[in-house]
């Protein structure tokens, strides 16, 4: 009993920023009278507590899991634990013990019988251990937070649109800790290589989040990570794609693997009694990556040959593998709880596109991108309540330049990115390297060659940009595309030479600390606390190296994030109460705020006292950014018409900091310079805050044990979104283009969920999303690239301040998850014998309606209103089938513990492969509504130096090489006429259509081995 005291004040868990609650009521089995001073204690965790008069114990703070198992003890009585108990995050889990005083301890199995809970307050989704791993089809994390209603992929931003708002406007964490780069607001390559293996919840909150939840205007989805328990667990799984067993699509042509392996390690369990662990590792290797899901989907794989037999479906130099790693680690220490978490990732991919095919593979780019979260926290009970603690310290770095192609990336290397240095300048005329920056990029610099002239040997021709860089050792400079050196022999169709792009460098570091203290008072669960972010960003651009006026961009600013909270969240008999409110504050960190976008720099001549000349002084007129503030009330309200129906209300304020690239594009250099080059756009620091308002109204009931129905609505309204501003005036020497925080729209969303547990069997879970969602900007510079370069002249053009059908607007989206699981000795008997037993059958089924595009004529004029028109609907069924096969029984008892889960997975089962784009000209998806003419004006020969041919054009390209090709030359005459030029244009065409990458990708068929104990 003593023990029992001491662990309920030093409670042993895993702080989590995310947690549950236990309430449990303890009473006599015969009288039903409660038990007053029980201990109830959650064994993994050690967390305990003490029943009150009226028979209850809650033990606050819980981590989420669906395998605890709970004790119930009082003297004069033999225990009773309840197994697998399942606790979510913000959620109340009930049980009851019925204790009795026969000579033998009871274990009950938990049996779920409530599933709509009086005291939830948000809407979303909680997605436990057995739901992540059980999904089909679905590898990456976002991809199964996408499975909760009013949330769906946000194809413009990147991302996911959480009812309507941008894919940016989110807060991605895990373990409580921030992920979200606060310059493009994407989540890390870190939270979507996580093995599935490693997360025992995905808690997503898509509407009504309390006050403690913030720094986001979209939805919140957190990833808290598996926690040792009290017995070793090994699991070790390998995933392989079945090319052999690939679909064709419908105009005939097969869809080729990726290489596709998955390699995950999973392992934990006790060191001591209070020392627990668990380590996850993953490694997806893809040799061919040749079909993504984010942030558009998009299929490269069907196999289309040119005309020498390479195929556009595996293109080389094109790989892409992950790799992450997890840790857990639980202690005690000076009186504290604390566990340790580390999460490490890196994303290497190479980039190759058809148009490089022909190219020198040496001036593809690739990219690396390192994230390392590393995170302390702590509890302790103080008084009647916890406090808790996260210290977290975050860094990602993303290389994308050029890379060295004789040291080959793998699962256990990175690829080494040339850093860009300016050290040299070439000299053209007698082609030797001089010491001293130029402006170019040495490893960029484009070098010439002269050559003797085809047509007059006795002179020399110059070749721009043609020569061998003497540092690289290849052709270097822009893009060369004037050559027919493909297997087409078409002229300007495919890059032959140069470089395919320039490079990025990003640096991030952050520190994060959250705290707050949470106290049960009755019927009160009061909880306060403090969130601090403190970011170090820099980046380094440029995508023109080879020149000296080229588009760069650089920066390297502090901005902080911080908030307070309080809420109280009253959970009374019929009705529930969760009051809020928090306060928001943001600093950019950038002292270069054009304060005067009229008259951002001016020049000034001023004597100079000593030279007695004239001196140019330019001033610019930048300031320090403001710091923003927001006070944001919440009110969540579920009142309970039954016990098993509910009714609820949520109304919020929602802050979320404006994106860094906003503020900070193109200010921290010489203004005077990015005015000049143009065609850039000017960050502000001065942007506000996205701010939104949002209001929803839901209505829940269980109509049987293992039946329920939940419908809710959803109002919001967002403002300050980010869009762009035309700035002009008699002081600008040209005018220019600057973010600004002007856009605004509004949501509004039905959505209808019908749930059916495991019973019989089978499980199976309805979505249904209505949404329409509307606004002036789809995304910060969507209306700089349609509307403001749109025809001036057409008469439908839409203005930017008129709201329509923002871009990732789905009206309809439907999700069906069906889950048919027998055990052992369960299922139908076959001969004799249960056939079924140990196999689980999974599948989910997608419906969406088509994003709004805006049609335009031939002419790429609008045509009707903006954004009035549907891509084609997308319906997609993916299905796993597991045969568990147990040890046991085949080797003995001694061996009981041991499992094989063989496991076919196969998505796009139907394989359906129709559109899923459509060309705004024709409405096709295999048709852009040009005419087909290639609209060449001049024949090469096989005999350049005829002066009578030198009269129809040069017959050589840039590189010196002849343009006349055979392979373009059909009939073998030695000249590649007009007619046989449009004949291998109609080829090209063919070919490009035929990879459908408007289309579905036709099935796909992957097996899984796992083995665990």
């Amino acid at each position: 009993m003593c023990y029992v005291a001491v662990a309920l004040v030093v409670s042993f868990t895993a702080a989590s920023a995310q947690t549950g609650k236990i309430r449990a009521k303890v009473v006599d089995a015969k009288t039903g009278e409660a038990l007053v001073r029980a201990t109830v204690q959650v064994i993994e965790t050690k967390q305990g507590a003490y029943t009150k008069d009226d028979g209850f114990a809650t033990i606050i703070n819980v981590a989420p899991s669906e395998g605890y198992h709970v004790m119930a003890k009082y003297a004069g009585y033999k225990p009773q634990t309840i197994s697998n108990v399942k606790v979510l995050s913000d959620e109340t889990t009930t049980l009851t013990f019925k204790l009795t005083n026969s000579d033998v301890d009871t274990i009950i199995v938990s049996t779920e019988k409530i599933m709509v809970s009086k005291t939830t307050t948000d809407v979303g989704r909680k997605f436990t251990a057995s739901n992540v791993v059980n999904t089909p089809g679905r590898q990456r994390l976002d991809e199964i937070i996408r499975l909760t209603p009013g949330v769906y992929t946000d194809a413009t931003n990147g991302g996911l649109s959480f009812n309507g708002s941008r894919g940016t406007s989110n807060s991605i964490r895990i373990n409580g800790q921030e992920t979200v780069d606060p310059v493009d607001g994407h989540t890390s390559a870190l939270q979507n290589g996580l093995s599935k293996f490693a997360i025992s919840e995905i808690n997503v909150v898509s509407a009504g989040a309390g006050a403690k939840y913030g720094n986001f205007t979209g939805g919140m989805a957190n990833s808290t990570t598996k926690a040792g328990g009290e017995a070793f667990e090994f699991l070790f799984n390998y995933r392989q794609d079945l090319p052999a067993l690939f679909g064709y699509s419908s105009n005939g042509y097969r869809q080729l693997g990726q290489n596709d392996k998955i390699y995950e390690v999973a392992l934990g369990g006790p060191l001591t009694d209070e020392l627990k662990y668990y380590i996850t590792a993953k490694g997806n290797t893809r040799e061919f990556d040749n079909y993504f899901t984010t942030p558009i989907y998009v299929n490269e794989g069907l196999d289309v040959r040119d005309p020498v037999g390479n195929t556009a479906g595996q293109l080389p130099n094109r790989s892409h593998i992950y790799r992450t790693v997890t840790g857990k680690l639980t202690f005690g220490l000076l009186g504290f709880n604390l566990n340790a978490d580390v999460a490490i990732g890196s994303d290497s991919r190479q980039y190759n596109d058809v148009f490089y095919y022909y190219a020198d593979p040496a001036n593809l780019t690739a990219s690396n991108e390192l994230n390392n979260l590393y995170t302390l926290g702590g509890n302790k009970q103080i008084g009647e309540g916890v406090l808790q603690f996260d210290l977290s310290y975050l860094t990602k770095t993303f290389d994308e330049g050029k890379y060295d192609h004789s040291h080959t990336g793998g699962l256990f290397s990175l690829y080494n990115i040339y850093t860009p240095t300016d050290k040299y300048t070439y000299d053209d005329n007698n082609h030797i390297l001089t010491p001293g920056p130029d402006g170019i990029i040495d490893i960029y610099a484009p070098v010439s060659r002269q050559i003797p002239d085809p047509t007059n040997p006795a002179q020399v021709k110059t070749l721009t940009s043609a020569g061998i860089n003497p540092l690289t050792g290849h052709i270097e400079g822009p893009l060369i595309t004037q050559t027919t050196a493909n297997s087409y022999g078409l002229y300007n169709q495919f890059a032959t030479a140069g470089n395919a792009g320039g490079y990025t460098f990003d640096q991030r570091q952050q520190i994060q600390f959250d705290g707050n203290y949470t106290q049960q008072v009755g019927a009160h669960l009061l909880n306060g606390g403090v969130e601090g972010h403190f970011w170090h960003v820099a980046s380094t651009s440029n995508q023109l190296p080879w020149d000296a006026n080229p588009f760069k961009d650089s920066f390297d600013v502090r901005p902080s994030y911080g908030d307070v909270f309080v809420e109280d969240k009253m959970e009374f008999a019929d009705i529930t109460f969760a009051p809020g409110v928090r306060f928001d504050y943001y600093s950019p960190g950038s002292d270069r705020n054009i304060t005067n976008l009229f008259d951002p720099f001016h020049t000034n001549y001023v004597l100079n006292s000593i030279t007695h000349k004239i001196d140019t002084v330019t001033t610019y007129n930048v300031g320090t950014a403001p710091i923003q503030t927001q006070l944001s009330p919440r009110l969540g309200i579920t009142y309970a018409v039954t016990e098993q129906t509910t009714f609820n209300f949520n109304y919020g304020w929602y802050f979320k900091e404006p994106l860094l690239t906003d503020v900070l594009s193109n200010t921290s250099g010489n203004l005077q310079q990015v005015f000049a080059r143009g065609n850039q756009i000017i960050g502000n620091g001065a942007l506000k805050a996205e701010r939104t308002k949002e209001i929803t109204v839901g209505f829940n009931t269980q109509l049987s044990d293992v039946f329920a129905v939940s419908i809710e609505g959803i109002y919001k309204d967002l403002r300050n979104h980010t869009g762009l501003q035309q700035i002009s005036g008699p002081l600008l020497p040209i005018a220019y283009t600057i973010y600004s925080d002007d856009q605004y729209g509004n949501v509004r969303s039905l959505q209808l969920t019908m749930d059916k547990r495991m019973s019989n069997n089978f499980s199976a879970r309805l979505n249904y999303t209505y949404s329409v969602a509307k606004g002036t900007s789809s995304s910060a510079v969507s209306n700089y690239q349609l509307l403001l370069n749109a025809n001036p002249n057409s008469e439908n053009a839409v203005l930017p301040l008129q709201p329509f059908a923002l871009d990732y607007d789905r009206t309809h989206v439907a999700q069906f998850i069906f889950n048919l699981n027998f055990q052992k000795g369960e299922g139908p008997t076959i001969f004799g014998t249960k056939l079924l037993q140990n196999i689980s059958l999974s599948s989910t089924t997608e419906y969406q309606t088509g994003t709004p595009y805006t049609r335009l004529d031939q002419k790429g004029v609008q045509i009707g209103e903006f954004n009035a028109e549907r891509q084609p609907d997308y319906f997609q069924t993916d299905a796993q089938l597991t045969r568990t096969i147990p040890f046991g029984d085949i080797f003995g008892e001694g061996m009981k513990n041991f499992f094989l889960d063989l496991t076919l997975e196969v998505t796009n089962l139907f394989n359906r492969t129709e559109p899923i784009r459509v060309y705004a000209q024709t409405g096709q998806g295999d048709d852009d509504g040009s005419n087909n003419k290639l609209l060449a004006t001049q024949e090469f020969y096989n005999n350049p130096t005829n002066a009578i041919i030198q009269m129809f054009g040069p017959q050589y390209d840039p590189l010196g090489k002849l343009l006349y090709n055979p392979r373009a030359d059909l009939n073998h005459d030695g000249k590649v006429s007009l007619a046989e030029q449009q004949t291998m244009y109609d080829l090209l065409r063919h070919d490009r259509f035929a990879r459908r990458t408007n289309y579905q990708a036709p099935r796909r068929f992957f097996l899984n081995v796992a083995l665990r104990f």
